[in-house]
């Protein structure tokens, strides 16, 4: 049995690390390199130089190199420049590795561009360079940082930087350019490219990174170092070379890729990697400096393994021809915290994580990491039984806003429990009321093996007839799995304008659940977040017995249906929360919360009288 509410249905709490320099609007301005570069025209095959990176540890180590080519393409960057290594550390690590991807390669003193590409299963000491007036053509597109304004509203003579930037935005071509089209080669003479970054995950199981490598579009993941919670570095210098970790998640848990610092602009600005990190566009990722364990050779690629060690500003630009962002800036995030409870072995134990706030990825990804940290705190997957709470605070949530359901899956429980998770924190997210940065939250999960279910086994009623206005009692049978059963009694109230017959229906929270019928027929919209957070509240928890009484002939509001004549239930013109309140006070709707996610249905026929009984007359005698 697998049952997860999906009405109207993000968890972290948001950390202020810092607030956006003034500079930060001024994102189209032209990116002025600390030092001179050399334009791809000037290139020519056999010239020799250098690149810079980090091999072990943070310092940084020069490898000669050779130009072999200069390939023209078709779409963005407009040229990509081959280049052979002739290293011993570098041969002997295997070649160019994954996360050397932003490593600067200079010419005659001039810096020409950055490794960006290699190929899987080939000579690794070969690889593609993306030059450097490629890379900087990121800045042609504004930032968007995240700004988290005084309560209670922005000063009104200021306008939102969204819509200013939004302006600016609509005048530029695509990222692209020639966007390439599914499944189209992006040049049939070139083999598959691979971008030389990696990105590593840990602290969460190998199918929760599986899932997280897929939902960022990357072919593979590696293990990589625990960030923890990673210090601040305030008036960070760096130079180029140096290695650094975009970081989606750190804490208790890492998600970042390694690459490597290509230049430093005289504003604060920088651009690595030579290629897109996810390719989002205008974003807010931390980067961290890196520490570097060592080089891994391998066949198909080798690659870094790095752990971040303090955040030194963020990025804002994940564009077709590189990354870059602002040394200095530390953009908000989101943070959030696990609380999980081993019910068999009675042991607790918290995680806590930080996330990149980015709305439209980050409810996916929280869940993928709270279905990681499950499978890792409790050692196992597979069927049981949980009672997951989900607790938010923050920016407009005056006195919070929590949920708690339970779930029992005979397959794989971790994940079963947490999509509920997932959709509430999709709407938080995406509401198109209003940000409620900071936002703060926990997840509360208590698990067990043991099929914590309790079985619906049987209703009685006392009488078969009713009259309008009149109290029923209903008698429940229940049973828990494999446990002595036992019965409850509930009271439900005959609505007084009842004619013909009533059905009483008892059943687990979720099976047929009242539904939100006014949304999706369109009688109704939600207009504002408070309400979209009642609503939220107002689905059904698996834990419930729920009984209803359902009555024939009762009038409904709009009267009949325009098109057919038929009546429309009074229900479909209320919002689930005041189809719930106005059931609970007349008596029609009765909920039990338990202990158990309740499981089963059954109906209850019951005739009404509309007038009471009475004795029959006499009659005269007709005399046949």
């Amino acid at each position: 049995m697998k049952r997860t509410c999906t009405a109207l249905l993000l968890s972290i709490v948001l950390t202020l690390c810092g607030t956006p320099p003034a500079s930060a609007a001024k994102s189209t301005a032209s990116f002025v390199l600390d030092g001179a570069y050399m334009k791809v025209k000037d290139v020519r095959p056999g010239m020799k130089g250098y690149a810079r990176t980090v091999l072990s540890g943070t310092e940084v180590t020069q490898f000669p190199v050779e130009i072999v080519s200069v390939i023209p393409q078709t779409g963005s960057p407009k040229h990509l420049i081959m280049i052979r290594t002739s290293s011993e550390a570098i041969e002997r690590f295997g070649g160019i590795a994954a996360g050397m991807s932003g490593s600067p390669v200079y010419i005659g003193g001039k810096l020409l561009g950055a490794i960006g590409y290699g190929w899987d299963f080939s000579h690794h000491n070969l690889g593609l360079l993306t030059p450097y007036e490629d890379m900087i053509s990121i800045w042609q597109w504004p930032e968007k940082p995240v700004r988290i304004t005084a309560l209670p509203v922005p000063k009104p003579e200021k306008k939102p930087l969204r819509d200013s930037e939004k302006e600016a935005e609509d005048k530029l071509p695509a990222d692209d350019g020639k966007s390439l089209k599914e499944g189209e080669e992006k040049d049939p003479a070139q083999p598959p490219l691979r971008d030389a970054s990696s990105l590593f995950i840990s602290g969460l199981s190998q199918r929760s990174a599986s899932s997280i490598t897929a939902l960022l579009g990357k072919n593979s993941s590696m293990p990589g170092g625990s960030s923890g919670d990673l210090p601040i570095e305030e008036n960070a210098r760096l130079e180029p070379g140096e290695a650094l970790a975009v970081l989606l998640a750190w804490g208790d848990v890492t998600i970042a890729s390694t690459g490597t610092l290509t230049a430093l602009g005289k504003d604060g600005r920088f651009i690595a990697f030579a290629h897109p990190f996810l390719g989002r566009g205008a974003v807010n990722y931390p980067v961290a400096r890196a520490y570097i364990h060592g080089v891994v050779p391998s066949v198909e690629v080798p690659f870094k393994i790095g752990t971040p060690l303090r955040i030194v500003g963020t990025t804002t630009q994940d564009r077709a021809q590189a990354i870059g962002g602002r040394i200095g800036y530390f953009t908000p995030s989101f943070s959030a915290a696990l609380n999980f409870t081993d019910l068999d072995r009675k042991t607790s134990e918290k995680k806590r994580f930080h996330i990149a706030p980015d709305p439209f990825m980050g409810a996916k990804l929280s869940a993928e990491i709270f279905t990681g940290l499950v499978d890792e705190l409790w050692g196992r997957k597979g069927q049981g039984t949980a009672k997951m709470s989900l607790i938010v605070q923050g920016r407009g949530l005056t006195t919070g806003w929590s949920r708690t359901n339970m779930f029992y899956s005979d397959g794989d429980i971790a994940a079963d429990a947490l999509k509920e998770i997932s959709e509430m924190l999709d709407i938080l997210f995406l509401n198109p009321f209003s940000e409620i940065y900071p936002l703060g939250v926990n997840v509360l999960a208590e698990f067990t093996e043991n099929p914590k279910v309790m079985f619906i086994e049987g209703v009685d009623v006392k009488k078969e007839s009713v009259r309008p206005g009149e109290t029923v009692d209903v008698e429940v049978t229940l049973r828990p799995y494999r446990a002595k059963e036992t019965k409850k009694t509930f009271t439900l109230t005959v609505p007084k304008d009842a004619t013909d017959s009533c059905e009483i229906l008892v059943r687990g929270g979720g099976i047929e659940p009242l539904s939100q019928s006014a949304l999706i027929q369109g009688w109704k919209t939600i207009a504002n977040f408070q309400q979209l957070l009642t609503e939220m509240s107002a689905p059904e928890a698996n834990n419930e017995l729920i009984l209803e009484l359902n009555c024939d002939g009762m009038p409904d509001l709009r009267g009949a249906d325009e098109e057919d004549g038929a009546p429309s239930p009074k229900e479909e013109e209320e919002l689930l929360s005041e189809l719930k309140k106005r059931r609970l006070e007349e008596g029609t709707l009765r909920i039990f919360s338990s202990e158990y996610v309740v499981d089963g249905l059954l109906r209850k026929i019951l005739t009404v009288d509309p007038e009471p009984s009475r004795p029959e007359e006499s009659r005269p005698a007709t005399g046949e």
